[in-house]
């Protein structure tokens, strides 16, 4: 299935690294010597050699490729980014977070499903075990239009404005794809599955959290990651709640730029605090006609405010219905304590192994209103400076995390988004290994080789291949004699080229 969009990873992030800024220097003077004087290496052989370098010194750049020529322009210009990292510190810890559901859209993360095999494994897995529930592959929701075109140069900003702007016609009154993506039962097992392959994509690679976060849904996914939740519980979990939700009434929920002492006043037996996101940032959630009442008082006051495209009020009093039913669900699933730290939706606070073994939290997260300013009072309390990685649709907890008081100037460029906005025409495969660039150069070690995968017969061999870091002209016998090969490895694609026309 949708085998015919598999493709190998056609953008390689290549690293140097030194101990000292003329050893890197030399390196990068070396590689641009190298690929101008064999030009017919191909960019998984450069990946590769690189890759069995030492990566793990202190002084680093890095550059995103996808072809030879590109490479050489980039390293001649020197537009290589160059880190400080000292070499007797340890980087700030990372941390992943996980968002909701409302910045999905339609394929999302294709991209990354499409060039990445260990992610689409991991999806498909999540899409197996989701059948019985959802009636229908998730696979197929979520990528249906084959015919789709996929943004291209990931380079280039590509910006759809209107989209952005919100000046589009609402996608679900045009696009039944979308609408049918925005429906709680498919929304939240979909989120859930794109955020968890994308979390064990970047423990693949080597970027291991030290704590994690989720809002909402996303806490479902720290859960399963933490060990707290097997992953086949887990998406049980999340469908069967998911379809609980889709069968209660419908309500409204409303973003409000209050704290949650100036919002008390307008909360009631109709309307609930719903989330505390920010100093001055909550969400009310409640049945429609008492939500837009709200409203309409705070327009009256000239408080800007804004109505959520959600189906139900979550995290409110609408929810308590499914109580019971969820509690009962929970009771079947086995539990263990959380081998990762994460912090607590309801608390606010590090969950402890008590409230995550306990079967009757999930009924609590599901009713009680999202802690996001303590969670992240916390995380900052606990240390200040941190790699924050947003492993998900949409960049709103980054914003968050800006926007806290205890959030330093310096941590606001480590905070990375993972996944693209839907109206950003970037590739997607392109888009991600930014970040990890960006994350290497600021000091977090990584495992290349699973970076930059290379075929057995892309591995260097001392004996065939000089190193790059070793300048050709320095040994010219093997430099005449790679260059000879070079040269038959071409006419021979030239003569395979010509028989197949």
């Amino acid at each position: 299935m949708h085998s015919k969009t598999h493709q190998q990873p056609d953008w390689y992030l290549l690293p140097l690294s030194g101990s000292s800024t003329t050893e890197l220097q030399q390196k990068s003077t070396a590689l641009t010597r190298y690929v101008q004087q064999y030009p017919y290496q191909t960019l998984p052989q450069i990946a590769a050699s690189l890759c069995q370098e030492t990566t793990h010194l202190p002084l680093r750049q890095a550059v995103l490729v996808n072809d030879v020529t590109y490479l050489a322009e980039q390293l001649a210009r020197a537009e290589v980014r160059q880190s400080s990292r000292d070499s007797t510190s340890t980087s700030p810890p990372v941390i992943f977070m996980f968002p909701g559901i409302g910045d999905h859209y339609a394929n999302m993360a294709r991209g990354l499903y499409t060039r990445l095999p260990f992610f689409r494994e991991v999806l498909d897995r999540c899409d197996a075990v989701l059948r019985p529930f959802l009636h229908e592959s998730l696979i197929d929701l979520l990528y249906r239009d084959e015919a789709a075109p996929q943004p291209g140069n990931g380079a280039t900003p590509g910006l759809d404005l209107a989209a952005m702007l919100g000046r589009k016609t609402a996608a679900p009154a045009t696009n039944p794809v979308e609408a049918r993506l925005q429906e709680t039962i498919i929304a939240h097992p979909l989120v859930f599955s794109v955020e968890y392959a994308l979390a064990r994509q970047l423990q693949a690679w080597g970027l291991q959290p030290q704590g994690l976060i989720g809002y909402s849904l996303g806490e479902y996914v720290a859960a399963a990651l933490a060990g707290v939740l097997e992953l086949e519980a887990a998406l049980t979990l999340v469908a069967r709640r998911a379809e609980l939700i889709q069968a209660l009434p419908g309500g409204k929920m409303l973003t409000v730029p209050l704290s949650r002492e100036a919002v008390a006043p307008y909360l009631s037996e109709h309307v609930s605090l719903s989330a505390h996101n920010g100093e001055a940032l909550t969400v009310l959630a409640g049945e429609a006609d008492a939500i837009l009442d709200v409203q309409q008082q705070l327009l009256a006051q000239q408080i800007a405010c804004r109505l959520l495209d959600t189906t139900h009020a979550f995290h409110s009093h609408m929810m308590d219905t499914a109580v019971p039913h969820l509690n009962q669900l929970a009771r079947t699933v086995t539990y263990a304590a959380p081998q990762i730290p994460y912090l607590s939706n309801v608390t606010g606070t590090w969950i402890t192994p008590q409230q995550a073994t306990d079967p009757t939290y999930w009924a609590r997260h599901m009713c009680q209103p999202v802690q996001f300013y303590s969670m992240l009072q916390n995380l900052f309390h606990q240390a200040p400076m941190r790699h924050l990685v947003e492993v998900g649709p949409g960049q709103s907890l980054g914003a968050f995390a800006r926007q806290h008081p205890l959030c330093k100037h310096e941590q606001f460029a480590w905070i990375y988004p993972t996944l693209r906005y839907s109206y950003d025409n970037q590739d997607d495969h392109w888009f991600l290994l930014s970040t990890i660039r960006k994350l290497w150069l600021s000091g977090v070690d990584l495992q290349w080789q699973t970076i930059n995968p290379a075929a057995p017969a892309h591995l260097p061999e001392a004996a065939d291949t000089p190193q790059f870091f070793a300048t050709p002209q320095h040994n010219p016998e093997r430099a005449m004699e790679q260059k000879e090969r070079g040269e038959k490895r071409r006419q021979n694609r030239m003569r395979r080229r010509d028989h197949s026309k």
